[in-house]
């Protein structure tokens, strides 16, 4: 199959959408698919573009069987709602370059991963155009989480923005999404349940996997002596890392380290603020590298899952599949009724505590720390977890027969 996959973010980025977009592409190019992605120059998380890619506007190569189109994007130094929607209209603008390129070609499925929302302006036209299949793979709802973490508020730009969305979704042959709580979502958005399929972001189990604690990296950082609390991920504003702080300031006479790990648009103002309530208990590193990134998962003897009130089905934690598979115990801050909170209580490895309650994070982290018996145990079944529902290949062979049965004509009926 001729497939053409358009998304802001993708490889080489090593966090959030542009991992899994990444991963994609060349399992499909692997499968013997002719692959197409139309996507950005690599920025996440550091919002900034990579010095490799600096200096290109629309670049062109190839990766892992895959052809890699590259439109230019502004990137803000300041990152905002207003300066991410910028980004997002200049990223649009910049892919016009191609639609030459894109347009005389034939196409057997088109697939847009979003967010943002205007992924799916060139694939409707492209499908309308050429009758195939278009499929959204919905990896957050970036228009709910935006209205609210009070980024966007109920205004004209909303209204629009929302009959953007709906339309869109309408257009769409089948819609996938990764999680239970965000296909329900979609159903009240008013896509019809045998539209949407499931496609969950998979754990990499073969370079991710339960590893020493004492091991090459946590000895280099220093990370032996006491027990390490670790956060590793996006330093963004839907996390609400404020509560990490808080929660290390509240537990400072005890033996234990926190880290937070990664790069986001937060990290100064979270310096700031660690140096504000003199945090010696905390320390900040940047992101890992691919290979040395499974022994930081391993040095974290207690892994931190952490939400602001109001996202929970918004959007599903990309981390939680690298700390299953690193068969580590977590401790997320969720309402028991969100997606999150169904895979703690599922896989038996996740504790539950309200979101923004640094208090109730101070006490979960101190019972998960005098208890190595508890902990031992909820890493085991962490990693019968990840080993038996988010296994790569298995998932991207659902997305494999989505998109053949679409081909052929089939009338698409989803299972969540």
């Amino acid at each position: 199959m001729r497939i053409l996959i358009h998304g802001l973010n993708y490889w080489p980025e090593l966090a959030g959408i542009g991992r899994y977009t990444g991963e994609m592409g060349p399992w499909l190019a692997a499968r013997g698919h002719r692959v197409t992605v139309l996507t950005g120059h690599p920025y996440y998380p550091e919002w900034r573009i990579r010095e490799d890619y600096r200096g290109h506007r629309w670049r062109r190569e190839w990766r892992e069987g895959v052809e890699v189109l590259r439109a230019p994007l502004f990137v803000p130094r300041q990152v905002s709602t207003k300066t991410r929607l910028l980004q997002e209209l200049s990223f649009g603008g910049g892919c016009l370059g191609w639609w030459p390129h894109l347009f005389r070609r034939r196409w057997d499925a088109i697939l847009a991963v979003f967010p943002p929302l205007q992924m799916g302006l060139i694939p409707c036209w492209l499908s309308r155009r050429q009758g195939v299949p278009l499929i959204f793979h919905v990896q957050d709802l970036q228009l709910d989480l935006a209205l609210k973490l009070g980024l966007l508020g109920q205004n004209g730009l909303f209204s629009r923005l929302h009959s953007l969305e709906e339309g869109l979704l309408r257009k769409a042959t089948a819609v996938t999404t990764i999680s239970q709580g965000m296909a329900a979502r979609l159903e009240k958005k008013g896509v019809p349940a045998g539209r949407i399929c499931l496609l969950p972001n998979w754990a990499d189990l073969d370079d991710i996997r339960p590893l020493p604690r004492e091991n090459p990296l946590s000895r280099e950082l220093r990370l032996t002596a006491n027990m390490v609390v670790l956060y590793a991920g996006n330093l963004g504003e839907k996390q609400g890392l404020e509560t990490v702080l808080e929660c290390a300031s509240l537990t400072r006479e005890a033996s234990l380290q926190y880290v937070i790990a990664g790069e986001g648009a937060s990290k100064d103002r979270l310096r700031k603020l660690a140096e504000e309530y003199g945090l010696d208990n905390l320390r900040f590193l940047p992101l890992q590298s691919q290979d040395r990134f499974p022994f930081l998962l391993a040095a974290g003897d207690i892994h931190l899952v952490v939400q602001k009130e109001g996202v929970g089905d918004l959007v599903m934690p990309s981390k939680l599949s690298n700390i299953l598979a690193a068969g580590r115990p977590f401790i997320a801050t969720t309402r028991p009724e969100t997606e999150l909170a169904r895979v703690a209580a599922a896989s038996r490895a996740g504790v539950l505590v309200p979101p923004g309650d640094a208090r109730a994070l101070a006490q979960a982290v101190l019972r998960l720390a005098q208890d190595q018996e508890t902990r031992a145990a909820m890493g085991a079944m962490a990693r019968r977890y990840a080993e038996t529902y988010l296994e790569r290949d298995g998932i991207l062979q659902r997305l494999e027969e989505l998109l053949h049965h679409l081909r052929s004509g089939g009338n698409f009926t989803g299972e969540k």
